[in-house]
């Protein structure tokens, strides 16, 4: 039935300035049935099997599912309670991508997530930033002024400190911590008095009223997510530094290459311009006078911008990239937009003179929006409970 529909739709277009095949020549005709015909055929590719943090409807479920429906490409998606799970499934091969959140303009960067990334044999593949939005949630027809107990992570709490201090002021609410926001909406299911702080998402699917939306301390916080593969070992080769270290699988190669059109296809298309290739890596450098200026300025001086720098005590990474260290010495991980793909190999080949050691982490296509933020007052109590928040 496709393949014939796929046809007749060629045969007569529904666009009136395109010509039916029939008025075309034979040799354009026999192209186009081709064409179509390979299309209708092909199989279609089975779904990206994906772990995320937290349960169905968790902010990191909400940012995977637009991650890879913004790309194009299907899932069949498992929850995880940890970071840390998530790069075990992924690198055990339980499945074939990660999605975890990797820093957050509230709370900054995950420092487990950058721990991860260098104790497992995986390569970045994309990332999404979705803004977040709180809201205090409970089993339908409770009331927010029975509330006494609140579930929710630990983050959330402080995320939404002055909303809960305005609960507070009249009687003890006693704060539960969960594994994540979504899991807090399952505990607060079984009490009217219990309540939860939650995506819009993760109420929804759990069929809980929303209480009171945007009770964020911070209406502007947004959380950025990685997207992760197992990498795979690459030839060594003296001409190609990274080389030596891994680079994605074939899904991963295809979630690029996916994200790559999508960011293409936007641009063509009247929307914003499609974000640049980004490169992320890890590097440990010699301990001597000026050596973060002269990493750094192997890349300014090739005209590359440099869009992030974090460090993790090299603690951390003891026993996965480094073999020896000493307290207070540190790893580095930097964000960078090439100027062209050979460029990594230009640079890094440089970057590597004055460091111990240099992995590349991933490449992938830039996708981060750039919004403007607004001034936010705390939380005041006068504010309408049913006041409405967009939710990305």
């Amino acid at each position: 039935l496709s393949l014939s529909l796929s046809l007749s739709l060629s045969l007569f277009p529904l666009d009136s300035n395109s010509p039916p095949l029939a008025m075309q020549s034979a040799a354009q005709f026999a192209a186009q049935i081709n064409k179509e015909f390979a299309k209708a055929t092909t199989p279609v590719p089975p779904p990206v099997r994906i772990s995320f943090l937290g349960i169905k409807g968790s902010f990191t479920d909400v940012a995977a599912r637009k991650f890879f429906d913004d790309i194009g490409l299907p899932t069949s998606a498992t929850g995880q309670p940890t970071i840390q799970s998530v790069f075990e499934a992924v690198s055990e091969g339980k499945v074939e991508a990660g999605v975890v959140p990797i820093e957050s303009t509230w709370s900054g960067s995950f420092a487990r997530c950058y721990d991860s990334l260098l104790k497992h044999p995986v390569s970045i593949v994309g990332e999404i930033s979705v803004f977040e939005t709180h809201c205090l949630c409970a089993v339908k027809g409770a009331k927010e002024g029975d509330i006494t107990t609140v579930h929710s992570h630990p983050d959330m709490f402080a995320q939404c400190s002055a909303f809960l201090a305005t609960l507070s002021k009249e009687k003890k609410i006693e704060k539960v911590p969960e594994l994540d926001s979504a899991s807090a909406c399952v505990k607060a299911l079984k009490n009217s008095t219990h309540g939860a702080i939650c995506s819009p998402e993760a109420a929804k699917l759990h069929g809980m009223d929303i209480l009171h939306s945007g009770v964020g301390n911070d209406s502007n916080i947004a959380s950025r997510y990685i997207v992760f593969v197992k990498s795979q070992p690459t030839e060594q080769k003296a001409s190609i530094p990274y080389a030596q270290e891994a680079e994605p699988n074939d899904v991963g190669q295809r979630i690029v290459a996916a994200a790559r059109e999508s960011s293409n296809a936007q641009t063509l298309n009247g929307g914003s311009q499609g974000g640049p290739t980004k490169c992320t890596v890890a590097l440990t450098m010699h301990n001597e006078a000026q050596g973060l200026f002269k990493v750094l300025s192997c890349f300014a001086l090739r005209g590359m911008n440099v869009t992030k720098l974090d460090s993790r005590p090299s603690s951390s990474a003891l026993g996965t990239v480094l073999r020896n260290t000493v307290h207070w010495e540190y790893v580095f991980f930097l964000d960078f937009e090439p100027t062209n793909p050979k460029a990594i190999n230009t640079v890094l080949s440089n970057v590597r003179e004055f460091c111990s050691y240099v992995k590349v982490l991933g490449v992938y296509q830039a996708n981060l929006k750039s919004v403007e933020v607004k001034p936010t007052p705390l939380f005041e109590k006068s504010v309408s409970p049913r006041r409405s928040n967009t939710s990305s």
